[in-house]
């Protein structure tokens, strides 16, 4: 079967665009498996990486953070993969089609392909999928006393709001139906690799889906701890080589947590890891320590994860316009740039001109609001007089040196015009859990100012979802009000989950209707939309910019393949993106 693609041209120029590929996809696996293996095989080792994040569960929520990421995605695969070129293609989909409107889309999957257990990749799998993101097992156990809610709770569940319904068309085909029209409806689905197809003993197993989940992926879980991840070989993956030879090469893969940046350069360089992952924020010494080691390898990101402090609008200070603008103003983001990102005259990333780089659709310089420490001190004084109070707030931050340093310049800066930034240390995992709590537990995100990195890439999905105060009290959308007519208590629930990717804790009506306006606009307005949301959070400091943020990961010599990612659809993926490289075609050379 194949889905046609029947648009104007004036569409489906917006569409391409966009960065998103309506065209089907009917390269199949790389490789036959008829095709003949080449002398020499590729297969066979073990390794051990570097990562510095810790892996909590495999489950839904907490949310793994980039290299905890890296470890999912060796066992978890999506419906859509990202190509270099920014395009959003198919992966375990093998096609996909808009309707003429863009509120349904239909998927048709590759055949073929099982989950780790042995059960088919199958259409009734894949709706179930997509049901169990959006939160229906959950709603299913409060309205029907049958559900799971052990990993259902994600921030998939309002990342995800403009989903209305799925539904199985034949064994392999399925369509979603959207609440309003999205041009790039395959991006949130794809949602920079985090959108995971599970299987279905995954759903309904919550010891299972929470410490060994089960995939389509290159590797299998071994063994899961929030300190070492040890993943196997899959030795019935549906992929080959363009040789014909099964993939993945390597027969596992142990995944160490290794907190300190310097005791992964010294993992690499005395052998005890093959391979360690760092980010720029903070971490240039080791990156470049490794770039200039002969007897190592280096691969980097692109420089477009862009970083930034997220004020929490619910709670003083920043519930004050004024405590905004004065940090805002007095953000020396060059001089902080200068002692963070710069190392013997080399430098990493790019000071912010906008909330997203210049590559985002929605890259605009308007309403950036530029050091000034003269305007900085007469907010806070400003702030003083509203009141009666001293400009003084805390800042979450990870145990590393790398990043208690960051932690310590900000503040020294912060100090200048007279703001008290006061430092708590927490791991990096437990703050991205106090930052996106579950809305079953009643928390919201209670840090007053939250460091983080949300915003990614050229597009809109990672950037529109957290900057709106509910995703389901956008125009059109009945969920909440379909919700409540079952069940009083989950209505309520309801209500509040699109503030599990709000962390800003965000609740501005003018700001909601211009990113509702940018989000479902179909025509080639949309850009002039996108640029009139980032300007509406500048001029406001609802975010505050930090240098934009890449990641690296070091290798052994003895490794290779790492420098590329062939597609199922073909073309090349992104080798390389904060979760790490892929490692489906990484081999020890013999």
């Amino acid at each position: 079967m194949t889905l046609n693609v029947k648009r104007s041209r004036r569409v489906r120029q917006i569409a391409i665009g966009l960065g998103l590929a309506l065209a089907v996809s009917t390269v199949g696996v790389s490789g036959s498996s008829a095709a003949k293996v080449q002398a020499g095989s590729k297969s066979g080792g073990d390794i051990t990486v570097g990562v510095f994040n810790q892996l909590l569960t495999t489950c839904f929520s907490p949310n793994a953070s980039n290299s905890a990421l890296g470890i999912m995605k060796t066992v978890y695969e999506g419906f859509f993969e990202k190509k270099q070129n920014g395009e959003i293609v198919p992966y375990l989909a093998e096609a996909v089609a808009p309707s003429a409107d863009f509120k349904t889309w239909t998927i048709k999957l590759r055949p073929g392909i099982k989950f780790h257990d042995g059960t088919d990749l199958n259409a009734a799998a894949a709706v179930a999928n997509v049901q169990a993101t959006a939160g229906a097992y959950y709603l299913g156990l409060v309205t029907t006393g049958k559900g799971n809610p052990a990993h259902t709770l994600g921030s998939g569940v309002p990342f995800s709001a403009n989903f209305k319904s799925a539904s199985v068309i034949d064994a392999l085909t399925f369509k979603i139906d959207l609440w309003n029209a999205q041009v790039d409806w395959p991006a949130t689905m794809y949602a920079s690799g985090r959108n995971f197809v599970r299987a279905l003993s995954d759903l309904a197993n919550p010891t299972q889906c929470a410490t060994k989940g089960v995939g389509t992926g290159p590797f299998k879980f071994d063994s899961v701890s929030p300190t070492e991840t040890k993943v196997v070989k899959n030795t019935a993956y549906w992929r080959k080589d363009s040789d014909g030879e099964q993939l993945p090469y390597l027969n596992s893969i142990t995944f160490k947590y290794v907190n300190q940046p310097t005791q992964r350069v010294n993992g690499l360089k005395s052998g005890t890891l093959d391979a360690a992952q760092f980010t720029s924020a903070g971490e240039i010494k080791q990156i470049l320590n490794v770039k200039d080691n002969k007897n190592l390898q280096l691969i980097e990101s692109r420089y477009d994860y862009y970083a930034m402090g997220m004020f929490n609008h619910a709670i003083e200070p920043f519930n004050k316009l004024s405590a905004r603008l004065a940090v805002a103003s007095a953000w020396d983001v060059a001089a902080y740039y200068k002692q963070r990102n710069c190392f013997k005259g080399k430098c990493l990333g790019d000071i912010p001109t906008s909330v997203v780089g210049p590559s985002n659709i929605g890259y605009n310089k308007a309403g950036f609001i530029p050091f000034n420490l003269a305007k900085a001190k007469e907010y806070v004084a400003a702030y003083k007089a509203e009141t009666g109070k001293d400009l003084t707030f805390t800042l979450p931050a990870d145990p590393s040196a790398e990043s208690q340093a960051g932690a310590k310049t900000f503040a020294q800066l912060m100090k200048k015009a007279g703001i008290t930034v006061n430092i708590s240390t927490e791991d990096t995992a437990t703050i991205t859990a106090n930052a996106f709590p579950s809305p079953s537990s009643g928390k919201t995100n209670s840090y007053q100012f939250y460091p983080t990195t949300l915003f990614e890439g050229t597009g809109t999905e990672f950037t529109l979802p957290f900057v709106q105060s509910n995703g389901f009290n956008a125009p059109g959308n009945l969920f909440v009000a379909g919700l409540s007519a079952k069940s009083a208590a989950l209505g309520g629930l309801f209500k509040n989950f699109g503030a599990l990717v709000n962390p800003a804790r965000l609740n501005d009506p003018a700001l909601d209707a211009l990113v509702w306006k940018a989000q479902f606009d179909t025509t080639s307005t949309r850009t002039a939309n996108l640029k009139a949301v980032s300007k509406y959070l500048q001029e406001n400091a609802d975010v505050l910019p930090f240098p934009t943020l890449g990641y690296s990961t070091g290798l052994s010599k003895k490794l290779k393949g790492w420098d590329k990612f062939t597609l199922a659809s073909g073309g090349a993926g992104v080798p390389m993106t904060n979760a790490g490289i892929n490692w489906v075609g990484v081999y020890l050379e013999k």
